[in-house]
């Protein structure tokens, strides 16, 4: 589009300065509006732009937090299972210590039961060795006695022996002179 210039308006038949003015204010009108639409456009592009821009970085920075929450739950999830294994161990072995405790006590409670007092030992070891004292008193006293009857015995025993003794060789000394005497008188 061409613009009139200040010399058309010299005419009298042209257009008048006005009109030239107003013709070129509309024209930079025209212009400044078409580069506010342009800078408009742009600065909306630039602002899109940098919404998407924020919109991403928004958008990944919820997935980083989700997956970061979402691993904070699994290894709170695993601490605690962990944590309910040790404490179900812990428990198990304490069981165990206290059965073995309770054992021990029952065992001491058994020995207590049938273990018998040093005392009463001690009186019943006195009067088991009163007991063998008289005993072995007695034993003595009649080992003495049979010791006697044996000795008794033994002398009798060689008085019968010295008894047979004589008889034989008196039954035989007799024999002797009854066989001489016989003898004698078959001869005569």
């Amino acid at each position: 589009m061409s613009l009139p210039t200040p010399t058309d308006h010299h005419h009298e038949d042209g257009p008048s300065l006005e009109t030239y003015l107003e013709t070129r204010l509309n024209l930079i009108t025209v212009a400044i509006a078409e580069q506010l639409a342009a800078a408009d456009r742009l600065y909306h592009q630039r602002f899109e732009a940098q919404a998407a821009t924020v919109h991403a970085a928004f958008e990944a920075h919820q997935h980083a937090i989700s997956l970061a929450l979402a691993a904070a739950k699994d290894a709170v999830a695993a601490a605690l299972a962990a944590s309910d294994r040790a404490v179900q161990k812990a428990e198990i072995a304490a069981e165990k210590r206290f059965e073995g405790v309770n054992e021990f006590r029952a065992a001491l409670a058994d020995q207590q039961r049938t273990l018998m007092p040093r005392a009463e030992v001690d009186i019943l070891m006195r009067a088991l060795g009163e007991r063998m004292e008289v005993v072995t008193t007695a034993n003595g006293q009649r080992i003495t006695v049979l010791e006697q009857l044996l000795g008794n015995r033994q002398a009798e025993m060689v008085g019968i022996k010295g008894g047979f003794g004589n008889a034989a060789g008196i039954i035989g000394f007799v024999l002797a002179v009854l066989g001489i005497l016989a003898y004698v008188a078959s001869r005569f």
